[in-house]
């Protein structure tokens, strides 16, 4: 059956899947957020809000076979309907997910934007507000807002309109559009007056850091409507994923090719395929840890340093790589995760788009070696090359090496 792509969201992420080249129709809510995404060939762009029995309708209309919500972090009652109308049509669903943002410990976390309101109304500081539209009739409730809130909306008619509506005056109202630097943030602060930054945590590509950095530079205190955590991902690994589910093609991989002798290596897992990749990091030199309940018949006689017991998260402390390879998906996901957020570069067995790089296809001979890679899409076809090419390695590099001998190198 022929896969056909579904795409939701207006934001940076929607913008990547969207320029990948796969073929889509990509849906958004407003002008704006078709503006994000720039053409490209084969993407089909549908502006307007739908509710779950909307998109179901689309779904079915266009046999559209998996669904990829790249809708900003804080649009649940959007993300609510995606699922509703993916667990209506069987359709597969996929959630592309933005990295939460680490906070200054001063910063004062709330769960909503009301709560926020609840705050500045017990004080009586200027806050520049940079939260959205769309929740901003709560911050009317703040005692003297007309003087001290100043909300930073997109610069739309419609917006610019409803704010108005609602009671804040033209010296009130900032409507720009970003990216926003820290320095055009310092500068709205200051000329506002405020001493309170209230926002929500849009991540890194939201501008977040910047906020940060404003709020340190002026004193400003932070505020931040916080969101819950979603499994999901991010949109390099969806766009591996979904290049493998449509059969598409991409860029080879860079084969970045690094010493590994006499570091640490770490795997999880005990079975045919962590002894497998052992034994290639072994190959290349790497002191190697499996970390398993079991092991594979072998492991004990080939000098890797086993570990019988549970994975810990403590387990891949001082590692240079981490292999996920157990026979628990759950455990997989939870190491890859985290060796992403320590910064250690994993290679997760069962899930190549959660890898942060992933395990070559070694042939050696000697120091001579080559790496196989069908770029993270067929496993299969790695294998296949692997093998031919080993049929031949040692010989050409023999023949290679006899030829410089004669030649004097």
């Amino acid at each position: 059956m022929k896969q056909k792509l579904l795409l939701f969201g207006g934001t940076t992420e929607a913008r990547e899947i969207a320029e990948s080249g796969l073929p889509m129709i990509c849906c958004v809510a407003t002008e704006y957020g078709a503006e994000v995404l720039h053409e490209a060939p084969g993407l089909d762009v549908r502006t307007g809000r739908l509710d779950a029995a909307g998109m179901a309708a689309l779904i079915r209309e266009e046999e559209i076979t998996v669904v990829a919500d790249a809708t900003h972090p804080y649009a649940r009652a959007v993300t609510a309907e995606i699922k509703k109308a993916c667990a209506e049509t069987g359709a597969d669903y996929m959630r592309i997910v933005r990295a939460r943002t680490p906070l200054p410990e001063n910063a004062a976390v709330v769960e909503s934007c009301a709560e926020a309101a609840r705050l500045l109304d017990e004080c009586e500081e200027r806050a520049l507000v940079a939260t959205g539209s769309k929740e901003l009739d709560v911050f009317t409730k703040v005692h003297d807002y007309r003087e001290r809130i100043f909300p930073r909306v997109l610069p739309s008619k419609d917006v610019i309109e409803r704010c108005a509506a609602l009671g804040f005056g033209p010296g009130q109202i900032i409507a720009m559009r970003g990216p926003f630097s820290a320095a055009m943030n310092v500068e709205l602060l200051r000329m506002t007056g405020a001493t309170v930054l209230v926002t929500k945590d849009g991540g890194a590509t939201g501008g977040m850091p910047e906020k940060i950095e404003a709020a340190r530079a002026t004193g400003a205190r932070l505020i931040v409507v916080g969101r819950a955590e979603e499994e999901g991902l991010t949109a390099r690994e969806a766009l591996l994923a979904l290049r493998r589910r449509l059969g598409a093609a991409r860029p080879p991989l860079f084969p970045m090719l690094t010493d590994i002798e006499k570091r640490k290596a770490v795997i999880a897992g005990g079975g045919r395929i962590a002894l497998r990749r052992a034994r290639t990091l072994a190959k290349c030199g790497a002191e190697v840890h499996i970390v398993a309940p079991e092991f594979a018949e072998g492991a004990e006689d080939e000098g890797f340093i086993l570990h019988r017991k549970k994975w810990e998260t403590s387990d891949g402390a001082g590692a240079f790589l981490i292999v996920a390879a157990t026979d628990d998906r759950e455990l997989n996901r939870r190491i890859g995760a985290e060796a992403k957020a320590a910064g250690v570069p994993v290679s997760v067995a069962d899930a190549a788009e959660e890898c942060s790089f992933y395990f070559p296809s070694l042939v050696t001979e000697g120091e001579a070696a080559a790496s196989v890679s069908a770029g993270a899409l067929s496993p299969k076809l790695t294998r296949r090359l692997a093998d031919r090419l080993r049929e031949v390695w040692p010989a050409w590099v023999a023949e290679e090496k006899a030829k410089l001998a004669e030649e004097g190198e």
